[in-house]
């Protein structure tokens, strides 16, 4: 009897690398700038510029964006998660990854120690130091691992639309909330740009953790494009694994066609 097996979507070591080689250099270069006072000048050209646009319903909606960003909002959505079902596949690898990502912000925060925006143009009251933003840091890890691993759960159960518009609308709410802290003038561009670069660089860090380290029943498991099969045993070569008894109807059990050491055998004639 031929089974039939699902793999974990891992990605491709090499193409990690490159995504933490680029989201890297690219944190290294903005830190440099800010260190050295070479973005001070661009810093305050483009806050000028936002400045400008600012009038009272764009404030309104730019304080309730920025509140969500915020350290209470964020635990309240990590208890919210850890208490729903399926806590263990979504809710905690996503807090303890917005958990972790928050407290190196904040030491590197406290390392650097940039003074934030002149206060006589903010619009919201902050305290701690500038570079980078605490806000933009957070929101990003959080709702990119949360529509990561909510778009694959929407795949397996066969809403591939779903769950692109899940990641547009996640997407886009976590690019606002950086957006806001430069519109209330508690953070410079350089500042927000750093907190996008630092959460890139840590996502990919967590997710290779989690799709290789994470425990494998608490793990959210993905789909290959092809249909094949492979021979009892060769799954311990691959890391491959059954899927679910209890998946969705509309679930599509898929797998590569890749090459590999052993013959892959013919499918059982009907």
């Amino acid at each position: 009897m031929v089974e039939r097996y699902v793999r974990d979507s891992s990605g491709s070591p090499a193409l990690r690398r490159g995504f933490f080689i680029v989201f890297a250099a690219l944190f290294f270069v903005d830190l440099c700038l800010v260190v050295s006072g070479r973005s001070q000048q661009l810093d305050e050209s483009m806050l000028g510029f936002i400045f400008g646009l600012r009038e009272e319903t764009l404030t309104a909606v730019f304080r309730a964006i920025t509140f969500c960003g915020n350290w209470q909002a964020m635990l309240g959505l990590c208890v919210l998660i850890i208490i729903l079902p399926g806590r263990m596949k979504v809710g905690l690898p996503v807090s303890l990854m917005t958990g972790l990502g928050s407290a190196i912000q904040i030491l590197l925060q406290d390392l650097i120690a940039r003074p934030r925006p002149d206060i006589a143009n903010r619009l919201v009251d902050e305290t701690s130091f500038s570079f980078p933003s605490g806000h933009t840091n957070a929101s990003l890890i959080f709702w990119v691992a949360l529509l990561i691993l909510v778009g694959r759960a929407l795949v397996l159960q066969g809403n591939p639309l779903a769950a692109g518009l899940l990641r547009v609308l996640f997407f886009v709410f976590s690019v606002l909330i950086g957006l806001s802290r430069l519109y209330l003038g508690v953070h410079y561009p350089s500042d927000v740009f750093g907190g996008w670069m630092l959460a890139a660089m840590l996502l990919v860090i967590f997710f290779a953790f989690y799709d290789n380290v994470w425990p494998s029943k608490w793990r959210m498991s993905y789909y290959a494009p092809e249909w094949d099969t492979i021979p009892r045993g060769a799954e311990q070569k691959r890391r491959w694994h059954k899927p679910s008894n209890k998946r969705a109807p509309a679930e599509k059990i898929q797998f590569p066609k890749k090459a590999s050491p052993w013959k892959i055998p013919e499918p059982p004639e009907e």
